[in-house]
């Protein structure tokens, strides 16, 4: 079956978007900070002026008097008075709802990061919003970050680079070549030189690394880039009214070719909740440095957005299946997949490998839609069997479960889903096959012990006793490349469930990123 031919897409988008940021009413801001300021940085012009933004909800939709006078912070970073607040927000209880929505978020739909008045000019904003760059912990226990891997003093020196001074997610896969292993980052909304207008902004973009000792941190050696010398983006945001951006969620590559699955967004809405257009694959035949995308492969659940010509049509079916996380055996390739937004179950669909198209196959002409990219060729598991119906598909792994990311690690001897669990943080389960049943969650980086933590991503070749992965920190709007001791919080060899006490990682102290020398977070 051959998908007739179309035009690839090939718009830029060079301004920031505009994007509605829902706090709830009760939120309060410390009376004086500091000067009693609250200075907007040059990166606040990021999703329509980020100063503007706060002014407007003051007026708008927190009259009433819990927030207290913000004065004005314009586009040019100017400052206002910073009023009284009726009440301070404690710091001490982390466990309300209030303190889970400022502490958790992506880029666009949350007031995330640090509650420590002392680290951003605006309380309970994270710091790459009001001009500073931010902090990681340094952390004691099984789980250690390591490296600061984009941003300032990243070792690649993303900003002058890459021009990538900001980005999140990470999302890594194993590029599939026997004569030039690599392993494959894809990141979502990425920021550059704040200071110009549009701030150099990006749907996404795509790092290679083929370093295979991760001891001493994890080299870059080359991104995806455009003519102008900045890392481009791979799948480009439509202009089109009802789209604000288009992020990946999983990347996989199958006789060479490489596959990126991404979401279409609508719209963030509050901390955690987002709303899509549609989920989209694309694929590349030159090691990721270009992507056509497949229009018949959308799962459409909106009519906005541009999934390109042939796509089919609106289907309510789909929301359950907006964000994806590949899994690849030796016959199938597995696709967990949740609804957008962190609340959602995962459940699994397959596809055989056999039939999917060559690097050869797609470099002339139409893509062929077989194998990987037969969209009719998907089967869902039902928990006895796989069928074709995607409404018989049943829970694989409970709600909350998002941004996951799954493959099978040697050292455990067992199928492995990392994933953010809600205000949990970042999880894992293990399972004897793709489908489960899955084990009890066991936690690697604890919600109370480092807030605003998300997209937790495996390193494909992290096979050993130490497991090696990308996480986001909201606090630095940065990814940082982590490291968990898995004997220390499996030890049982069964792995059914986790030990009923567990090994614990506590908070040292936090370090300021414009501190770290060559990216290295220090050990104590």
């Amino acid at each position: 079956m051959t998908r007739p031919s179309s035009p690839t897409p090939t718009r830029r988008f060079t301004a920031a978007v505009a994007a509605t940021v829902t706090v709830a009413a009760t939120v309060t801001v410390v009376g004086t900070l500091g000067a009693g300021t609250a200075a907007a940085g040059p990166c606040s012009e990021m999703f329509g002026n980020f100063g503007s933004l706060l002014e407007h909800q003051t007026e708008a939709g927190m009259a009433t008097g819990s927030l207290g006078s913000l004065g004005s912070v314009g586009s040019s970073g100017s400052s206002g008075s910073l009023g009284s607040a009726s009440r301070a927000l404690g710091s001490a209880d982390r466990s309300g709802s209030l303190i889970q929505q400022l502490e958790t978020g992506s880029l666009g739909n949350g007031l995330s990061g640090s509650l420590d008045p002392l680290v951003g000019s605006v309380y309970g904003m994270p710091p790459w919003i009001t001009g500073e760059e931010g902090t990681v912990p340094v952390l004691r226990g099984p789980t250690r970050f390591l490296q600061l891997v984009t941003g300032p003093t990243s070792p690649t020196d993303t900003i002058n680079k890459y021009g990538v001074a900001g980005t999140d997610l990470g999302i890594m896969w194993d590029n599939g070549s026997p004569n030039d292993p690599q392993v494959l980052m894809a990141f979502g909304d990425t920021m550059g030189d704040c200071t110009v207008p549009g701030n150099q902004w990006r749907s996404n973009v795509l790092f290679r690394s083929g370093d295979d000792d991760l001891t001493d941190g994890i080299t870059i050696d080359s991104a995806a880039m455009g003519s102008d010398g900045l890392a481009k983006s791979l799948v480009e945001r439509s202009h089109q009214t009802g789209e604000v951006t288009i992020i990946p969620t999983a990347g996989i590559s199958v006789n060479g070719v490489q596959y990126l699955r991404y979401m279409s967004v609508a719209h963030w809405g509050q901390p955690g909740s987002w709303t899509t257009n549609y989920s989209g694959m694309a694929y590349s035949t030159d090691n990721g440095e270009n992507w056509e995308i497949v229009p018949e492969m959308a799962r459409r659940i909106t009519s906005a957005g541009d999934a390109g010509e042939g796509a089919p049509g609106v289907d309510s079916a789909w929301r359950s299946a907006q964000m994806s996380s590949f899994l690849k055996t030796d016959t199938h390739l597995y696709e967990y997949l949740t609804p957008s937004g962190r609340q959602g179950a995962a459940i699994l669909a397959r596809v055989p490998l056999s039939g999917s198209p060559s690097t050869g196959d797609l470099e002339h002409g139409p893509a062929p839609l077989d194998g990987v990219l037969d969209p009719e060729a998907y089967e869902y598991w039902n928990g006895t069997t796989w069928v074709d119906r995607i409404g018989d598909a049943v829970t694989v792994l409970p709600a909350p479960a998002s941004e996951l990311s799954t493959m099978y690690n040697a050292h455990l001897h067992k199928y492995t889903a990392m994933y953010s669990q809600g205000f949990d943080s970042v999880v894992m389960r293990t399972a004897d096959n793709p489908w489960g049943p899955w084990s009890d969650a066991t936690t690697l980086i604890d919600y109370s012990v480092l807030p605003g933590v998300y997209g937790a991503f495996m390193h494909p070749w992290a096979q050993g006793n130490d497991l090696y992965y990308l996480v986001t920190t909201w606090n630095a709007y940065n990814v940082f490349l982590v490291r968990t001791e898995l004997d220390a919080l499996f030890p049982e060899p069964t792995l059914r469930r986790a030990p009923t006490a567990q090994a614990t990682t506590e908070v040292i102290r936090q370090v300021p990123v414009s501190e770290l020398v060559d990216g290295v977070v220090p050990t104590e």
